[in-house]
Formats: C-alpha cells, sequence, structure tokens
C-alpha cells in the first residue's frame, strides 16, 4: 500500500491541481486508522457550523465503505458512485439535510467499485469548483488510512483535519499521514483533533507526543484544534442514529463539538486574513 502511495505522491508532485495558497473554504477530515471517531465529528462539526447561519456541504469520500448516511439514518438513490461512472453530475447528488446543510452521500459494499483515480478526483473537485459559491464551507469525510485515492482528496482540500485519539498506533498513524501529505508537497494546514480522551491532560499529551515527532522528523509544525472526551451518549448518537450536535445540544460533548468548530472557524479567518496579507504584498512587488 505504501508503495502505491509513494507513486500517488510522486505522480502529484509533478502536476499541478491541488489546493495552494487560496481562501480556505474545503476542509478534509482524515485519520491514519479508522475507529478514531472521524465521520462522527465530519457529520456533528458540519451540522454545529451550519447552526451559525452557515450554508455547508458534507461530502462523503470514504470509498465503498461510507457512513454518513448510517450517522444520518438516511438513504439516497444516487451517490458519489454515479458521479465516478458518469451516470450523474455533481450537483444532482445533493441532498437537503437541514435548511443549511447539504450532503453528498457514498456508497458501499458494491463488488465493481473502483477505486477513483487522478482523473476522476481531479473532475469530482472540478465540479465542485461550480457549486462552492452556495456554501460557505465544505466539509469531506474521507476514508481511514494513507489509500492512494485519499491522499489525492486531500491534496486538493485547502485544510486538513487530522483525527487521532491518545492510542500509541493511532498517533503513529497521524504521523504518517502528516508525513505523506509533505511528501507529496502539501503546503497548506494540517490542524488535529485528539478524539476519545480520558481527560484534557491525556488530550494534551498525545498531540504533544504527534507534534515533536513532526517538528523534528519533518519539520512540520502541527496547530491543535483540541479535545473531545470519552462521553457514552457519542456512542448513543451513532447507535440511535440521531446528530448529538442537535438532539443532545444541552450536554458536555455537544459543547465540546461546539467549541472544537468555533476554534476551526477562528483559525480559517486568521489563515484567510493572513493569506490576503500575502497576496497583497506579493501584487504589490
Amino acid at each position: 500500500m505504501i508503495g502505491q502511495v509513494e507513486r500517488v505522491v510522486e505522480l502529484n508532485n509533478l502536476k499541478s491541481g491541488r489546493a495552494k495558497n487560496k481562501t480556505v473554504k474545503t476542509i478534509a477530515l482524515t485519520s491514519g486508522k479508522g475507529g478514531t471517531g472521524k465521520t462522527f465529528l465530519a457529520v456533528n462539526m458540519a451540522y454545529a457550523v451550519s447552526e451559525l447561519n452557515k450554508r455547508v456541504l458534507l461530502i462523503d469520500l470514504d470509498s465503498n465503505l461510507s457512513n454518513v448516511n448510517i450517522l444520518l439514518n438516511m438513504n439516497t438513490k444516487k451517490t458519489l458512485h454515479d458521479f465516478f461512472t458518469g451516470r450523474s453530475l455533481l450537483p444532482e447528488l445533493i441532498t437537503p439535510f437541514e435548511k443549511n446543510m447539504h450532503i453528498i452521500f457514498g456508497d458501499s459494499g458494491k463488488l465493481d467499485y473502483d477505486i477513483p483515480r487522478e482523473d476522476m478526483i481531479k473532475a469530482l473537485f472540478n465540479q465542485l469548483a461550480k457549486v462552492e459559491a452556495d456554501y460557505d464551507y465544505i466539509f469531506l469525510d474521507t476514508g481511514a488510512g494513507a489509500h492512494s485515492d485519499t491522499i489525492n482528496f486531500l491534496l486538493h482540500s485547502s485544510l486538513n483535519l487530522i483525527i487521532t485519539t491518545p492510542e500509541p498506533t493511532s498517533i503513529m498513524d497521524a504521523y504518517v499521514m502528516v508525513k505523506l501529505l509533505k511528501s507529496a508537497g502539501y503546503v497548506n494546514k494540517n490542524v488535529v483533533v485528539v478524539n476519545k480522551c480520558s481527560n484534557d491532560e491525556e488530550g494534551a499529551m498525545s498531540f504533544s507526543n504527534l507534534n515533536i515527532a513532526s517538528k523534528h522528523f519533518l519539520n512540520e509544525d502541527l496547530h491543535l484544534l483540541g479535545f473531545m472526551l470519552i462521553d457514552p451518549l457519542v456512542r448513543k448518537s451513532i447507535i440511535d442514529q440521531e446528530v448529538l450536535s442537535k438532539n443532545y445540544q444541552n450536554t458536555k460533548s455537544a459543547g465540546q463539538v461546539r467549541k472544537l468548530t468555533a476554534s476551526l472557524i477562528e483559525f480559517i479567518q486568521m489563515v484567510n486574513i493572513n493569506q490576503s496579507k500575502l497576496s497583497a504584498y506579493t501584487n504589490k512587488r
């Protein structure tokens, strides 16, 4: 698998098309391994943003293992598989969930599902550029792990939100994702959420270990967005197929999601301001 990813990295270093120095609107959530709560956070943070009167599009990019529809208890006749096979245009796949939150669903369990090639991914983002003006933010829920299509999706994102847990294997896998993205020449921002923490101290130590390794070996300083503590209500909301941010608004975990979301928006605004200043300075020279 790593050899396949390295070929993707080499190809992307030779070609243009990935996001670079542009206004942050597209946020990809990823993780080095499964079970980090990535899709839970993608759904709940997207909903929390929509509650701030921002229009959000959430896209399930987990190739043939999609879960967003399960968490939302929704069925759809059209998925990204229809786009990748040329049966539908991207706007035809958009499904309203709430007034300010729309979804494009992925697919699961197809025996004939081909991993999206680079040209298919490029076509996806070309189509996405035509609808992005309708949204304030676009959330991408990528597959877990360092698959070639996942790396390609992340290279097109203007900000990558890496979800990890305190487990040493999860920290190591998150580091590998940062390493692969840096090797591919990804120049945009990587931020981190440590999920499933017993307490804030465990979350802080987990991020510190990840960031120390990233700075030492990759010269890459990561940004901590925040922590999510372990809470039985999170598991209950998943089992009940309910959005925690919507159905359990007054709980501690919902408050943590809102805090993460506020930190994300603040970070994006800071990045956009700095990029605008850099662009203005560059144009004057």
